[in-house]
């Protein structure tokens, strides 16, 4: 469609602008439903723990308070690398203070550098922290080893399982501190 001149008489009228319609815009799509992560936590019999579990199971029995020397048979061991070691101070939270390679494998080297130095109930997946976090606090009051399988859902796009043995400790001055070991 043009815009036309119509004489009248001696003069022409102006031709007037073409009007488009606006530019119309479709809505923005609706947010994605936000991610809904499931923690499934089955206890398991100590004996099913892998080798290497209970190996350093049996260095957390010959090491009823915590010491440099435990972190360094670990190191010794190769072991360490594995494991992911939280301890308070003050009698305050659990903070992450070392954070192994199946743990960064999972969840990311971005999470890991979060994490590090922060308790581990301020996690960006708080489904995850509380549901963990619970079995953390039991295998510290309860002074006995924790074995479990757990199978977190909705975090990645295939469900992540995997075992964790978990040994706490009560220190003298009232602080806690925890060794996760980590098998995928």
């Amino acid at each position: 469609m043009t815009a036309s001149m119509v004489p009248v008489g001696r003069s022409f009228t102006l031709p007037t602008p073409l009007r488009f319609p606006a530019i119309l815009r479709r809505p923005d799509p609706p947010a994605p439903a936000p991610e809904v992560i499931t923690v499934d936590i089955h206890r398991q019999p100590e004996w099913a723990a892998l080798d290497w579990q209970l190996a350093i199971r049996d260095l957390w029995r010959d090491h009823p308070t915590l010491c440099p020397s435990f972190k360094d048979k670990l190191k010794a061991t190769g072991l360490l690398p594995r494991c992911c070691f939280l301890a308070s101070l003050d009698n305050g939270p659990l903070i992450f203070r070392y954070i192994g390679e199946p743990t960064i494998a999972f969840l990311g080297r971005e999470w890991a550098r979060y994490q590090l130095g922060k308790p581990d109930l301020d996690d960006p997946h708080q489904t995850l922290a509380e549901g963990v976090g619970a079995q953390y606090r039991e295998a510290i009051e309860g002074g006995a080893p924790v074995f479990n399988r757990v199978m977190i859902t909705g975090l990645s796009a295939e469900p992540k399982i995997y075992t964790h043995l978990l040994l706490g400790w009560r220190l003298p001055d009232g602080n806690r501190a925890l060794l996760s070991c980590l098998d995928d």
